[in-house]
């Protein structure tokens, strides 16, 4: 897919700075950022946004006081005080406003051995940049930073304000971009520059995070029929959560999604249980993200959890005197979706269509990300962003010739949508 057309006055500030940006996700992609540690990736972008004519401004996002909002959401992880990045290039007066907003931090690298090369290297090879968080989402977040800095350079102030914002933890509550609202400034339309492929995606499902504890009885492991073990027990429960997702997607039947079997998924991240193999394990710990319908609020994904687990729970022979325990932690987010006639998502069509070519693809979104926070305050907001591979796995990678073109697409719909003729 190469850049064709677009607005030829920003075609040299694109091509002068392409170069500089490149060196810019590299040094961003060097900066582990994950959960709790985000802060030196967020300096690095408060001083590349100053460099590219921002008004710039690094500010603490502190959970306690951000805990009093009914929308935040509480993380294994996340009670440290860490910084957002808000750079502002403020407009001549009369145009709309527009924020490209991004996260800055990185789900963990799994099993290291499992990385055919750093994942906090950068390097680069046949186009394709490596590294973790290239993809989800510094690719993104850089195409954007790219994009204002070339508008900035050709046009000067445009008649709307653009807004430049990199936030924390949206890849396990969203409260970075929960705090930036509250922070502001307020916008007309945001750019979310996530991993889209390319594609304008407007929806995605609700994500619910939550935990389910088991207890065991305790024996010597040698007396066949004394004990109880809580792994087994776990299992015995896993077993009947997979039946889940059909329940799920029965009856789901939106129309963005009517394309894709089974949308809405289950999935057992994480398990911890037992200290020795020949102890009888007494509890067992199993973490699970779980997708639900747009339309549902949280609390009702919360009551389809609790209410399918009681009733498994009332037909098992251990459960039925020793329920599981139920914690919620990490995401409590509800759906989102923008009209595909919004004008900010026929904007940034048209605009995709005259770069490059060929027709907008639109899909949606199979996880969640922050564009619900926009829309809870009736600010449209839509996800585009480039394309590469090993999302949320080793040798994560994106494709820098996309990095450009998203780049590029920004860049033509900022100045369009904030009062360049």
């Amino acid at each position: 897919m190469a850049v064709t057309t677009g607005r030829p006055e920003l075609a040299g500030a694109l091509d002068r700075l392409w170069p500089d940006y490149q060196s810019v996700l590299a040094g961003l992609i060097r900066i582990p950022s994950l959960l709790g540690d985000e802060a030196g990736a967020q300096r690095y972008l408060a001083a590349a946004a100053a460099d590219a004519g921002m008004d710039a401004e690094l500010w603490d996002v502190d959970p306690a006081e951000l805990s009093a909002d009914p929308d935040y959401a509480a993380a294994d992880g996340g009670a440290v005080v860490r910084p957002n990045v808000t750079a502002v290039l403020p407009g001549t007066g009369g145009g709309r406003s527009i924020a490209v907003s991004g996260h800055v931090d990185v789900v963990p690298l799994g099993p290291a051995r499992m990385w055919t090369r750093d994942p906090w290297g950068a390097s680069v090879q046949d186009g394709r940049m490596y590294g973790r968080g290239t993809l989800d989402m510094k690719g993104g977040l850089v195409a954007g930073l790219f994009a204002i800095h070339a508008v900035r350079e050709t046009y000067g102030p445009l008649p709307g304000d653009i807004v430049f914002e990199s936030v924390i933890e949206e890849e396990c509550t969203g409260n970075g971009t929960l705090a930036a609202r509250r922070h502001g400034p307020d916008v007309d339309a945001a750019l979310i520059p996530e991993v889209s492929g390319e594609d304008v995606q407007i929806a995605n499902p609700g994500v619910l995070w939550f935990e389910v504890t088991v207890t065991g009885k305790p024996a010597y492991v040698g007396l066949a029929g004394a004990s109880v073990n809580a792994i087994d027990v776990a299992v015995d429960l896993l077993a009947a959560m997979r039946a889940w997702p059909e329940e799920l997607n029965f009856g789901f039947d939106h129309p963005v999604y009517r394309a894709y079997d089974k949308p809405l998924t289950l999935n057992a991240g994480t398990i911890r249980g037992g200290d020795w193999p020949s102890n009888v394990p007494l509890e067992c710990v199993v973490g699970f993200r779980m997708a639900f319908p747009l339309d549902w609020p949280v609390e009702d994904a919360q009551h389809f959890v609790t209410d399918r687990i009681a009733r498994f729970a009332a037909g098992h022979p251990w459960l039925a005197e020793h329920p599981p325990a139920i914690r919620w932690h990490g995401f409590r987010a509800h759906g989102f979706e923008i009209a595909a006639g919004a004008p900010i998502v026929s904007l940034l069509r048209s605009v995709i269509e005259d770069i490059t070519g060929a027709p907008a693809r639109t899909s949606p979104m199979f996880g969640t990300a922050d564009a619900r926070y926009f829309a809870d305050r009736k600010i449209p907001a839509v996800y585009y962003g480039p394309a590469g591979g090993g999302m949320h796995a080793p040798d994560e990678w994106v494709d820098l010739a996309s990095v450009r073109r998203v780049g590029t697409v920004l860049a033509n719909t900022i100045a369009g949508w904030c009062g360049h003729a």
